[in-house]
């Protein structure tokens, strides 16, 4: 290789490096397992079972808020109907390990928590619109562990 092609190269390399790491952020493009709830339905606790973790690090995407670990899809995409009546919509995680819990809302909000019960998060939505809401299952650490989401509202 000639010093030349090498630098040429490099410099290639560098400059594309910001949209490589750009491009390894949490991303709703492309949908998780789909879950549809109205609010009626999710008076009562509604839960499903999850992988938590994966190896996206939060910390290194500037538009998403939150430290952990994550998958680039969402674990969920979940459908939900207010039906009108005002509701708190609350998304919560126990997990087996120190989970997170990342949302991309109806309105295309970000939304993090970590350790609001314990070692698990939890988040409520008052008055939650109607809409696609994003979710993602994470762990603060780079371990993956079992986890239960459980979707309710108030």
């Amino acid at each position: 290789m000639t010093p030349l092609f090498r630098t040429t190269f490099a410099a290639a390399l560098i400059v594309s490096l910001p949209a490589f790491a750009q491009a390894m952020c949490p991303s709703y493009q492309q949908s998780g397992a789909a879950l549809s709830y109205d609010a009626e339905q999710a008076y009562v606790p509604q839960s499903t079972t999850v992988i938590a973790g994966g190896d996206l690090d939060l910390s290194s995407c500037a538009e998403i808020p939150g430290t952990g670990y994550v998958i680039e899809n969402p674990d969920f995409t979940m459908q939900y109907d207010a039906l009108g009546m005002g509701r708190a919509l609350e998304i919560r995680v126990d997990g087996d390990c120190d989970t997170v819990l990342l949302v991309n809302t109806a309105s295309g909000e970000w939304l993090f928590n970590d350790d609001t019960m314990e070692m698990n998060p939890a988040l409520r939505i008052e008055n939650a619109a109607s809409g696609q809401y994003d979710i993602w299952v994470g762990t603060y650490g780079t371990e993956t562990c079992e986890a239960t989401m459980t979707v309710e509202t108030f």
